[in-house]
């Protein structure tokens, strides 16, 4: 079985769960984004950001144009990914979806690059069916954008592409 089929079964927003107690929505630190940008890049799309504004205290969170808007209702699951591809996704229920559409997209030509940023999750299923070309483990605990501590979980850089 391969990840899409397993994520395929399921209906898209039976996975979704964005009234969790813990963030599920993580800024990209610039920095970090800049180090990607200039190895792999330069990026096309940002397919899982927000543009702010759509709640009290929320803040912008996108690293580069164009890109599609979660909060403005804009499903980068949905929409059709192109050229280098960074993408930050939402860490919920939603990722296996997030991380299916990587493959997808990368396999079928329409994405060149994808780099997702995701939660080392070495027991999820997801992580287990996940095909992709390369994983970079990044040292240490990422600090995300906009946060006084580093996240409680160790984080990589997934790579798929059609080059």
């Amino acid at each position: 079985m391969t990840l899409p089929e397993l994520v395929s079964e399921q209906p898209l927003r039976a996975y979704i769960d964005r009234k969790a107690d813990a963030p599920t929505e993580w800024a990209t630190p610039r920095d970090f984004y800049e180090r990607l940008d200039n190895t792999f890049g330069p990026f096309n799309l940002d397919p899982a950001s927000n543009c702010g504004g759509h709640g009290e205290g929320e803040v912008a969170n996108y690293v580069c144009e164009p890109y599609y808007c979660l909060g403005c209702g804009q499903d980068g699951l949905e929409e059709p990914w192109f050229g280098k591809v960074y993408v930050n996704p939402p860490f919920d229920r939603s990722l296996p979806l997030w991380v299916a559409k990587a493959e997808k997209e990368a396999m079928a030509g329409e994405a060149k690059l994808v780099a997702m940023l995701l939660p080392v999750r070495t027991g999820r299923k997801w992580w287990q069916f996940m095909r992709p070309d390369s994983i970079i483990y990044l040292p240490g605990r990422l600090k995300f954008g906009g946060a006084s501590n580093s996240a409680p979980f160790d984080c990589c850089v997934v790579l798929w592409w059609q080059l």
